[in-house]
């Protein structure tokens, strides 16, 4: 039998994917690869459970020269991967993400968790 993990969809909400594509090389190589690993089911070395939100939600941190970028993304789910923000870290205080960002993460967790149910939830029979 398959591992369902392997066969599993990317999906980038909002501006992530056009994010992504602005990043520096090195840090679009560490991010890419971990969405590869996070799409067959595994962790990267580098992803970390994201501390605002429960399991299966994964930041992942890249530096380039003085700045810091964060991807965070879903591997929650056997179908379906979502990358929910990506972003360069502009807080002044250490490892602290700003309110906006954790305001719009949250926004867009709520979304990949209707999209979802809408897309890959259980169907429910019809009487």
């Amino acid at each position: 039998m398959s591992d369902p993990k392997k066969n599993r969809d990317l999906i980038y909400l909002g501006s992530s994917q056009k994010d992504a594509e602005k990043l520096p090389q090195e840090v679009k190589d560490v991010f890419s690869t971990a969405l590869k690993m996070a799409l067959v089911g595994d962790t990267h070395e580098d992803a970390k459970p994201y501390r605002h939100h429960g399991s299966g939600v994964f930041e992942v941190v890249g530096d380039h020269r003085s700045s810091t970028f964060r991807e965070v993304y879903i591997a929650r789910y056997k179908e379906v991967v979502f990358v929910i923000h990506i972003f360069k870290k502009k807080s002044k205080k250490g490892s602290e993400v700003p309110k906006e960002d954790k305001e719009l993460i949250e926004q867009r967790l709520k979304w990949a968790d209707q999209i979802y149910r809408n897309q890959y939830g259980k169907k429910k029979k019809r009487s």
